[in-house]
């Protein structure tokens, strides 16, 4: 289905935040991390996250496998960071300061606005090209309450 420019132009108006996910590279054996913008709370009881991840992506199989992940909420104030975690390195944690988590090698981001440790419950197969991983939330904590958390909107709703 070809879908209007118009359309795509105001699907890219749903804004989305920007999130660090941290997670252990089982092949690796090392902590890994990857930028994502498509994470959103779906539960209250117990408290859930949905997060969108596209088929294929490097840490996605990573993160299946280890079944447990940081999501770090970034500020604008956060651009070098995040700029490292956009594109695959072997260095992305050089120069940032992080804490451990509960988890193993999931690393806590410690110039995020905010962290969210999770257990990864569940996985939703879609007929897209993103699927929903449901992870519930068993610990958080706000860590610079003075940042606002990045918002992100796309030029159109097709792509990045």
């Amino acid at each position: 289905m070809q879908i209007a420019e118009k359309t795509s132009k105001a699907i890219g108006r749903i804004a989305s935040g920007l999130f660090i996910v941290t997670f252990h590279n089982v092949e690796a054996n090392k902590p890994d991390g990857m930028l994502m913008s498509w994470v959103q709370q779906c539960s209250f009881e117990p408290p859930m996250l949905a997060i969108a991840v596209k088929k294929g992506r490097f840490g996605y199989e990573q993160i299946k496998k280890a079944g447990c992940l940081v999501v770090n909420v970034m500020s604008k104030a956060n651009g070098a960071i995040i700029s490292k975690f956009y594109k695959a390195s072997d260095d992305r944690f050089a120069g940032i300061e992080t804490l451990d988590s509960s988890f193993p090698d999931a690393l806590i981001i410690a110039e995020a606005v905010a962290n969210l440790e999770c257990k990864v419950v569940s996985i939703a197969e879609s007929p897209g090209c993103h699927d929903l991983i449901l992870a519930e939330i068993l610990s958080g904590e706000v860590r610079h309450e003075e940042l606002e958390p990045s918002i992100h909107l796309r030029k159109n709703g097709l792509d990045y």
